[in-house]
């Protein structure tokens, strides 16, 4: 850069996000960016979860992705009160900087490059893991990533039928109508969580759930699980035995041992041992790590999300937006 040029950090929100990176965009990117990961090219230390009070956590995601020549750092805020407020429940900016120079390059608001690499990754878990003939897919949650995720499930498995169960009645029919519609994919309420995984051929779970909502006795062979909403230990979305019973991929190993709560609480339960994590969805896209065995197997994704996936998306965001011009820049 030459002296006296001013340097400029570009800022995206969710709008510009939108037009930046489309969701098959990020299908592709996240399935390289886990392959990539799993592969050793990604330093990813563990990701630090402070406690700011009862209601609120802080987290810390750093990590470096030396064949982008980027690395980065999400911070991100927790607060189950936030929605009391008319915000989100995750709020925070990811900052993506040159490894060369160390110049900071851009900030991207955080909720919208979240709900995107999320559903993107689950997509990506869902076409290496469940059956290819899946046509019903059932989401287990009313929150913000339960849209995305009916759009990225739809984006790799021919879905016919959406089963959408919530907790809350009225915010379930809310997402439900705020849903485009889609040729030959009807959408559904069905208030029995029981029936609504027993029809399912996929099921994504995306809720904040404390405790168990989904039990191992009612699913059936051949079921694909993706696990989103819990992504530190403690909260668990699915009982010890849906673990036991499937197949069991997570996005990083180090990580589903140290926070995939589900995985945490059935090893220390003795349903499980260590062994019965298989592998990373990395690893299984690299066919280093077997995938799907046969059709009446039940197979697992964790989603603990990932700092590749953040860097990923947020540098293919970055190259677009300065070649576009159209962004929104200030000086550094």
């Amino acid at each position: 850069m030459p002296d006296g040029e001013k340097r400029k950090l570009i800022l995206i929100n969710k709008a510009a996000l939108d037009e930046l990176v489309s969701l098959q965009d990020a299908i592709a990117i996240v399935d390289s960016a886990m392959r990539d990961y799993s592969a050793g090219q990604v330093g990813s230390p563990q990701r630090a979860v402070l406690t700011v009070n009862p209601e609120t956590r802080m987290g810390l995601m750093p990590g470096t992705m030396p064949g982008l020549g980027r690395f980065g750092l999400k911070v991100v805020s927790l607060s189950s009160e936030a929605p009391k407020f008319g915000l989100y429940s995750h709020q925070g900016m990811m900052l993506l900087f040159d490894d060369a120079t160390g110049q900071p390059l851009c900030m991207i608001e955080c909720h919208a490059l979240t709900r995107l690499r999320t559903a993107a990754a689950s997509a990506v878990a869902t076409r290496a893991l469940s059956r290819p003939d899946s046509r019903v897919l059932t989401i287990i949650g009313n929150g913000d990533l339960a849209g995305p995720h009916i759009d990225a499930i739809s984006a790799v498995r021919p879905i016919e039928q959406v089963i959408v169960w919530g907790r809350h009645a009225g915010k379930v029919e809310a997402l439900v109508q705020s849903l485009p519609k889609v040729l030959n994919q009807t959408v559904s309420i069905v208030t029995d969580i029981r029936q609504a995984v027993r029809l399912a051929d996929i099921i994504c779970t995306v809720t904040s759930s404390p405790e168990p909502l989904v039990h191992g006795e009612w699913l059936r062979p051949g079921q694909h699980l993706n696990l989103v909403g819990s992504s530190v230990k403690g909260p668990r979305e699915v009982d010890d035995e849906v673990v036991a019973r499937g197949y069991y991929i997570a996005d990083s190993r180090p990580h589903a041992l140290s926070q995939g709560a589900e995985l945490c609480h059935a090893i220390e339960q003795g349903k499980v041992k260590e062994d019965h994590l298989k592998g990373e969805i990395g690893e299984v896209l690299a066919g280093s790590v077997p995938g799907r065995a046969d059709r009446d197997q039940i197979t697992i994704y964790k989603s603990l999300g990932h700092i590749a996936q953040d860097i990923s998306v947020a540098n293919a965001a970055h190259s677009r937006a300065a070649e576009s011009g159209n962004v929104v820049a200030i000086d550094w």
